[in-house]
């Protein structure tokens, strides 16, 4: 019987900074496109009840993104942060010469040694100046259960790494911006009770640099975009993911999702963020490595201008 070499294969962080994907979004205004409204659809968006109109629909997603790229946010929540990692270890055996001199190996065995679970809670607070400059910063309250108060405390997840999840839509919807991609609408259906228009966005050929991409959540009564399926390709450090999946002779099988569910004066905020790594095969059932999930409630807002301060 062959001898068995076994490896336990490490873990690398994935830099995913929403302030790479903005680009000048951040620190300069957008143009002045027409703002959101509720009611009844301005003229040329089309209402429920009618099929999805794609240019419409992304003119007011410009305008939404006009408007986060001209607002002064000034806000705290609790920010939930529960992250699991698998030690993965892969047992090979070793090659051994048979009476012919041919070689006999046999495919390796991946195994998940143990999981390691941890959990975080944050008081955040995000500030967005009128001049475009952002800073985010966090007081840890709780470690794994252990009331703790550290203040300006880092984000202490392993394996994925993220900012200024709330400016997430710019970098993709914003009216500059969507000169980089081909838009297609890929169906329209319901989320959480109400009528959305699913769009997808891919890349032009020549857009420049590395950008997010993927598909929207677009509700179709005023186009507020209340769901973000990031491409998983357009991620940082993607060679990284797939440097792992040829390691273990698998595919690549990400979920990273963002949800915009709170909204004040027209301003939607994330509730929940979510980024699972998992790896896949015809001969064994698919893998999850990590899965790293964020949460964020009891917002309290002291500014969110469009004019208006509120206190």
């Amino acid at each position: 019987m062959a001898a068995m070499s076994v490896k336990a294969l490490g873990h690398s962080v994935l830099s995913l900074v929403f302030l790479a994907a903005l680009g000048s979004g951040l620190a300069h205004s957008s143009g002045s496109g027409p703002a959101l409204a509720s009611g009844p659809p301005a003229p040329g968006v089309l209402s429920q009840s009618q099929p999805a109109d794609l240019a419409a629909i992304l003119e007011r997603c410009a305008a939404y993104c006009d408007r986060l790229s001209r607002s002064v946010l000034d806000f705290v929540c609790e920010e939930r942060v529960a992250e699991t990692i698998a030690e993965i270890r892969m047992a090979r055996p070793a090659v051994v010469a048979g009476g012919s001199g041919t070689s006999f190996s046999s495919r390796p065995m991946v195994m998940v040694r143990k999981r390691e679970r941890s959990k975080y809670l944050y008081d955040y607070q995000l500030v967005r100046a009128r001049s475009g400059e952002i800073t985010e910063t966090r007081v840890l309250l709780e470690e794994n259960g252990r009331k703790v108060e550290e203040k300006d405390a880092s984000l202490k997840t392993r394996v994925f790494i993220y900012k200024y999840v709330v400016m997430g839509p710019v970098g993709l919807l914003g009216r500059a911006e969507q000169e980089n991609f081909d838009f297609s609408v890929v169906k329209e259906t319901m989320l959480k009770k109400q009528p959305v228009v699913i769009i997808q966005a891919v890349p032009k050929p020549d857009a420049a640099g590395n950008v997010l991409f993927g598909k929207v959540w677009v509700r179709k009564s005023d186009a507020e975009i209340l769901r973000i399926e990031w491409q998983p390709e357009s991620m940082g450090n993607y060679e990284g993911i797939e440097q792992m999946a040829r390691e273990l002779g698998m595919k690549p099988r990400l979920s990273f999702v963002s949800e915009y569910s709170v909204e004040k004066n027209g301003i939607r905020f994330p509730s929940r963020y979510e980024i699972v790594e998992a790896y896949s095969s015809k001969v064994r059932a698919p893998l999850v490595r990590s899965r790293t999930e964020v949460t964020y409630d009891a917002y309290k807002f002291f500014a969110v201008e469009t004019g208006v301060v509120i206190r």
